[in-house]
């Protein structure tokens, strides 16, 4: 089966990335997207980047200005499951497309909606994208750490986050309908989409901790979880998350000092921010001695968790990145031959696939889209929460795994999270640890002891889902792999979050998510020309742990259907690809996004210092621009709307608006 939605039909109205990401992932998933346009509208974003999230759609156009337009929109809103769409709350009314219209058509739509603040409340009509909403949530101020100063994150994560979330979401609405029969607006917001990818950072509480210092530059930081410069100029990171790493780095690199220094017998997270320069003045000198090559090899020797910082173009051809099969070929009608990263997610009953190129706009002919009924079978009343009724038991630690499982526990599944004795590795991050495991009942089992294994097997043969993120072969050696469990509950859905895969030449090496950014070209992108630099979000972690909760309710959809259950699988390799998408994507004559150092890319969407803080400006439309220019007063700009001129003379317009907003607040 191509996929686990292949009974569903989705409307995509999505103007912006997020939007569209999320319905080509449904495509992916197998679902007929068929992407709406009107006839005499260009498309908000990248024509480039749209063909890789348009793809495997249909396209048509819809004049809804005439009576066969309306009645083409409501023949196609009768028939579909799902509809996504960007809209503010005041734009989807005009357009007669806002949720309490559209469910009078059809009520058992599954509404997907993707304001950038919310629906309702104080911000529902104010625009946003991106840039806005990341600065507004503090992505940026997250990345400039204790100097006061933002820094862009190069990275689109507001929107990669949203994608992954909105079909999380989505897809749980689906599941619930199958009891129901009805359908229901589902709203994540760019905003929360932003807060899902940074969970920990708004922890708070009598008694949680005062958040960690974060110093000005990454490679300042906790001296066991950072970037290091070798011989030749080339960096790695050496990331030891947990104290059995500390002891192995200790050991490897024969700093046994440190294994009887009452500064770090809380290593490492325990390490005060007053000691680190200790570790690091042995260090750094310590890797600056040798190349990266022999620092690599003697770590890995040790089992002690490294990688290189490298390229994209190094980690597309990353000998697990191709065993993975994470990149492949498509010929695009526009572009020509491109490359475009593989759906991430690998199922073994429904496994996903690209159903085919981005289509040319409107060309399919409406009338050719056959009339069908949304295919239902309700079995009961509607359910307070989607996943109400769902058993998990959970063998996840640190964050890939354990968040995944949190966010299906917030959607109302029963989540019992097992731990041997010596507990959850992350454990000692006392305030994050809740983030990433709130709402879920504990238990401790010694899986290693056959009465403990015989408690574990007679928990399974009644629960929905069993989730791990042991390293390849661990599983297997404990009996709580997947072909063991599902010989005891054959309808088991088995899911398991992997560093770089559950085989392949690098699956037995140990992962934490900076190994991943490392290698996975993202600080190489953060830092542009220079040193790479240290994304603050878990963008590697945070991502697999979406998507591994969207592959677990789609899973659990297909067994509503067939009865089957399946062995479901995300790595971090693969969520690598996943969270930088357009970034991978390749094509004749691709050109490099423009950077303005550490503001943002150009004078029209960028940070601007003023006299008490520092705001964010989006203004790439033309439209936008002309906005700007009225709100400030800035009339002789106004010819600026023209976007290649916006482009010739981008320093000029920074210096310019650099010197306005300067001589203002924020406010």
């Amino acid at each position: 089966v191509a996929g686990p939605y292949t009974d569903i039909r989705v409307l995509d109205f999505s103007r912006d990335m997020a939007g569209r990401y999320a319905t080509m992932m449904m495509a992916d998933m197998g679902a007929e997207v068929i992407r709406v346009e009107s006839p005499d509208v260009v498309s908000k974003g990248s024509t480039q980047s749209n063909r890789l999230f348009d793809r495997g759609k249909k396209s048509i156009f819809l004049d809804l200005s005439t009576p066969d337009g309306i009645a083409n929109l409501t023949n196609l809103l009768k028939s579909a499951d799902m509809l996504f769409e960007t809209w503010l709350v005041s734009e989807a009314k005009s357009a007669f497309l806002d949720y309490e219209t559209v469910s009078e058509i059809n009520p058992f739509l599954i509404y997907c909606s993707i304001p950038p603040y919310g629906d309702t409340g104080p911000m529902a009509e104010t625009p946003g994208d991106d840039g806005t909403v990341g600065a507004f949530t503090g992505i940026h101020e997250g990345q400039g750490g204790e100097t006061g100063t933002p820094l862009f994150v190069q990275l689109p994560l507001v929107s990669y986050g949203t994608a992954f979330s909105i079909c999380l979401a989505g897809s749980s609405a689906l599941l619930e309908r199958n009891q129901s029969g009805m359908g229901q607006k589902v709203v994540v917001p760019l905003y929360s989409g932003s807060a899902i990818i940074q969970a920990t950072s708004f922890i708070d509480g009598v008694n949680v901790p005062a958040p960690r210092k974060r110093p000005a530059s990454a490679s300042e930081g906790l001296p066991t979880y950072r970037l290091y410069k070798c011989s030749n100029d080339e960096w790695l990171f050496m990331a030891c998350g947990t104290n059995v790493f500390w002891n192995k780095m200790c050991m490897t690199l024969e700093q046994y000092e440190f294994l009887e220094d009452e500064r770090f017998l809380n290593a490492p997270w325990g390490i005060s921010m007053d000691d680190w320069h200790v570790i690091s003045e042995v260090l750094e000198p310590l890797f600056a001695s040798n190349t990266r090559d022999h620092w690599l090899k003697v770590l890995r020797d040790g089992d002690v968790p490294c990688g290189p910082a490298e390229t994209r173009e190094w980690f597309r051809n990353h000998p697990q990145a191709i065993y993975n099969g994470m990149m492949v070929t498509i010929e695009d009608p526009i572009l020509g031959t491109t490359e475009q990263p593989a759906p991430p997610i690998e199922m073994s009953e429904s496994a996903p696939k690209i159903q085919g190129p981005a289509p040319i706009l409107g060309s399919t002919d409406v009338a050719n889209i056959s009339g069908r009924n949304p295919n239902l079978s309700s079995t009961g009343p509607r359910k307070n929460h989607p996943l109400e009724g769902i058993k998990i038991i959970d063998l996840t630690g640190y964050i890939a795994g354990s968040y995944g499982t949190r966010l299906l526990a917030n959607l109302g599944a029963e989540v019992l999270k097992i731990e041997s004795f010596a507990g959850d590795g992350f454990r000692q991050n006392s305030a994050a640890f809740q983030g990433w495991n709130q709402g879920k009942q504990g238990m401790i089992l010694n899986l290693k002891e056959p009465e403990g294994l015989a408690i574990f097997h007679d928990l399974v043969k009644d629960v929905d889902i069993v989730a791990e993120n042991f390293r390849g072969g661990i599983a297997k050696r404990l009996e709580v792999d997947y072909e063991d469990l599902c010989k005891i509950n054959p309808s088991l859905i088995y899911s398991t979050v992997t560093g770089y895969g559950s085989s392949g030449p690098s699956s037995h090496l140990p992962t934490f998510d900076p190994l991943i950014q490392a290698q996975g070209g993202a600080m190489r992108d953060q830092g542009g020309d220079g040193d790479p630099v240290f994304l603050r979000i878990a963008a590697s972690d945070y991502s697999s742990a979406i998507l591994s909760a969207f592959a677990m309710v789609s899973a659990l959809y297909h067994r509503d259907r067939t009865g089957n259950g399946q062995r479901v699988e995300i790595s971090l390799v693969n969520s690598a690809f996943a969270y930088q998408a357009a970034e991978y994507f390749e094509y004749p004559g691709k050109k490099e996004e423009p950077r303005l150092g550490t503001v943002g890319h150009s004078a029209d969407y960028r940070l601007y210092q003023t006299s008490d803080g520092w705001i964010f400006l989006s203004c790439k439309e033309p439209a936008e621009w002309l906005k700007m220019c009225r709100a400030l007063g800035l009339d002789n700009l106004s010819r600026y709307s023209d976007t290649s001129l916006r482009i010739q003379e981008d320093a000029q317009l920074n210096t310019r608006l650099e010197s306005i907003f300067t001589s203002g607040t924020v406010s």
